[in-house]
């Protein structure tokens, strides 16, 4: 305890955050003081003032669209009870591949991370393999990359304990289109560290991992100019009266950055973030014609530079499962279009463009399947900016 202690006089967070993470963790402070103190100087480096976020530059070359039209909606195979939290991408063959976590309920010691494939004509998914599994513990969040060439990146929360905080970020690596995987290893190296979202590579090489600290609820990037051999962690963006986490981020036509963020209460409103150095600083406001109950979301730009939201537009419900969409690279966002209403929840979506222009989403539905959704623009071509 004595440890935590120090940690806690060294460190320049508002106290509001300490008190949250000892109503959340003050049980474990005492059993585990070494662990937790790591934990909380990660999270030293917190963003502590906020700025509103500045607006994007000039997109007279984006040309607009008003609705995304809906080609087909299917559930994916499962044999499991529980189905969450999923993550699509196409690789480099032209499968489109999605992975998320399975079993009997969320938490559970059985819970493995799956991974089901459509290839090119077919008109149905493959019934999903087991790609990670930690033998009684969980294992969740699953984020898909498509690397250079061949490669296939899986990174996902291995549990070591009874809660999402007790997890650490792993990875296994592909070379046949996830077909086989090598061996998983400690992406990270440091423990309260989640991720949900997909990773940008950007236009000059840089990786950006949109990641969050499950401990204290603030959205955190770490960023990797050696194609994800070692990471650098950004200040944490510390928001205490409605907390942030789980970002998306795209890359804007000038290279600047771009994330939409879930909140962890407060006002419901959706958090925006704006970065002109790479990620490595963010200006952040909230945009209150988003709202968002507390659940996940995603962001992808098209190939037109076009961006695509997927959400709940709810301040309670999570439902419907809905997108919008901005012309102007954020500064403007057009009503939803709900892709599927009714009983809670559809949540936690994933978005890809693939390379025929096709939009493709996937998500929960009431944590019992895995839905996708083909959507096209009316001029649909050519790849999202995901790489």
């Amino acid at each position: 305890m004595s440890v935590v202690v120090a940690t806690l006089k060294t460190c320049a967070m508002p106290v509001s955050s300490w008190v949250l993470i000892l109503v959340r963790y003050g049980r474990r402070l005492f059993t585990a003081a070494a662990l937790l103190s790591a934990i909380l100087l990660s999270a030293c480096a917190a963003t502590n003032e906020l700025q509103v976020a500045d607006r994007a530059g000039s997109t007279s070359s984006i040309a607009p669209i008003t609705s995304l039209e809906i080609l087909s909606t299917e559930s994916l195979p499962t044999t499991y009870a529980y189905n969450h939290a999923s993550t699509i991408i196409e690789a480099a063959n032209g499968d489109l591949l999605t992975a998320w976590g399975a079993g009997s309920e969320e938490l559970a010691d059985d819970c493995v991370i799956v991974l089901s494939r459509k290839r090119p004509g077919e008109t149905t998914w493959s019934e999903p393999i087991v790609v990670a599994d930690k033998p009684g513990y969980a294992d969740a969040n699953p984020v898909l990359l498509a690397g250079e060439g061949d490669e296939l990146r899986l990174f996902y929360v291995e549990m070591f304990g009874d809660s999402f905080c007790l997890g650490r970020v792993m990875e296994r690596v592909s070379r046949d289109h996830g077909l086989t995987w090598g061996p998983p290893r400690d992406a990270l190296k440091t423990v309260c560290t989640m991720i949900r979202n997909h990773i940008l590579i950007t236009r000059s090489g840089r990786w950006v991992m949109p990641a969050y600290q499950q401990a204290i609820y603030q959205s955190q990037f770490l960023l990797s100019e050696d194609r994800g051999a070692t990471w650098s962690a950004t200040g944490g963006l510390l928001t205490p009266s409605a907390n942030n986490l789980q970002p998306a981020v795209v890359e804007l036509s000038d290279g600047s950055l771009y994330a939409l963020m879930r909140t962890g209460g407060g006002n419901n409103e959706t958090w925006e973030g704006r970065s002109t150095d790479g990620g490595r600083t963010w200006k952040l406001g909230q945009r209150p014609e988003l709202p968002n109950p507390n659940s996940g979301l995603d962001l992808i730009r098209l190939s037109g530079g076009q961006l695509v939201l997927a959400y709940n537009p709810s301040k309670t419900e999570r439902t419907p499962l809905s997108v919008s969409i901005s012309n102007d690279e954020g500064r403007t966002w057009s009503a939803p279009q709900t892709i599927e209403d009714g009983e809670a929840q559809l949540s936690y979506p994933s978005l890809w463009q693939s390379s025929d222009g096709a939009i493709h989403l996937t998500y929960s539905q009431r944590l019992q399947r895995i839905r996708h959704v083909e959507l096209r623009t009316g001029d649909a071509r050519g790849a999202a900016n995901r790489k």
